[in-house]
């Protein structure tokens, strides 16, 4: 993406000599995950919010990418200036640890923006019998492709709540449109995904094969949120899939958009701007924004500190 901007540039200024040239433009970029995911279109949005009220040469670029585990990687290796991570990695990265303990702590990893809540969400085939967590046992799973973070928190929460991946009869690494086509086939009996809603995808799962969402509830759970503080207890409203007065109760983390502390403050401060400005339309737009986070995110208590070009937008 960011090749073929310059190239538009460059050949922009072949005609116009003097007026412009590619090293005048300034392309960076958001890593946000798979494209039909939630982290693309919003990425999308955010680029969009920024571009259309920046008069000068910056221009935001959002990448689809395999997710946050990646996201992290890239900004750790300088290829990434900002990112949208769930909360448990930017904790880890942050920290230095579990995944990130091979390449040390990123300390100078910093919160742009907290975007909305993720879900742990277990979509069950509608004959697979689970009814709850312990009924994933002897179960064909899919966890997610291995680069995302959601398949790294899955992981990590099984791990921690004592069942084990061994719990599971078989696992699968698939893209969440494949998962969705394989839970309707009867192939799989149940993915798990880590996501914000509401969520087409889980919507297209409800309406196309009448697939469950299970509760993620239990001692096992408890002992789990004591040890891990970055996630908490939170509800799926289940009204927006056509079924008002429901709630499933889970876990969740937060989906933010995150930066180095070098990338330059002006830069941080003017895309976190944007974002505030076209809140009310990015929330209507987009519903699995969350218009409370996004109008004040210091209702959140993030793992890892704000950029210092936050305080740029607050005075």
């Amino acid at each position: 993406m960011t090749k073929r901007l310059f190239g538009v540039f460059l050949s922009f200024s072949l005609f116009f000599p003097g007026f412009l040239t590619a090293q005048d433009v300034k392309v960076f970029s958001i890593g946000s995950g798979n494209v039909s995911g939630n982290y693309f279109p919003v990425a999308r949005a955010i680029c969009d919010a920024f571009n259309s009220r920046d008069d000068s040469l910056r221009r935001c670029s959002p990448e689809p990418t395999p997710g946050s585990v990646y996201n992290l990687k890239m900004m750790q290796s300088g290829e990434l200036e900002f990112a949208i991570a769930q909360s448990d990695w930017q904790q880890a990265a942050f920290q230095g640890t579990t995944l990130f303990a091979k390449d040390g702590a990123m300390d100078d990893l910093r919160v742009v923006t907290p975007l909305f809540k993720e879900a742990v969400t277990i979509l069950a085939a509608p004959n697979s019998g689970i009814r709850t967590i312990r009924d994933l046992r002897g179960k064909a799973v899919d966890l997610g492709r291995s680069a995302s973070g959601r398949n790294a928190s899955i992981r990590s929460f099984f791990d921690q709540t004592g069942f084990g991946l061994d719990w599971f009869g078989s696992t699968y690494e698939l893209e969440p449109s494949n998962a969705l086509q394989e839970l309707c086939e009867g192939r799989i009996d149940a993915s798990i995904f880590v996501l914000g809603h509401p969520n087409q995808l889980i919507q297209q799962a409800l309406d196309r094969c009448e697939a469950t969402i299970v509760s993620v509830t239990g001692p096992s759970v408890s002992e789990f949120l004591s040890q891990n503080p970055v996630y908490q207890i939170a509800t799926i409203n289940m009204e927006p899939y056509g079924q008002p007065g429901r709630e499933i109760p889970t876990i969740s983390v937060v989906a933010a958009l995150v930066a180095r502390d070098g990338v330059e403050a002006s830069l941080v401060a003017d895309l976190a701007d944007a974002i505030e400005d076209a809140h009310e339309k990015l929330t209507a737009d987009l519903p699995v924004l969350d218009a409370g986070i996004l109008k004040n995110p210091k209702v959140l208590n993030m793992p890892v500190p704000d950029h210092p070009g936050i305080s740029l937008v607050q005075n």
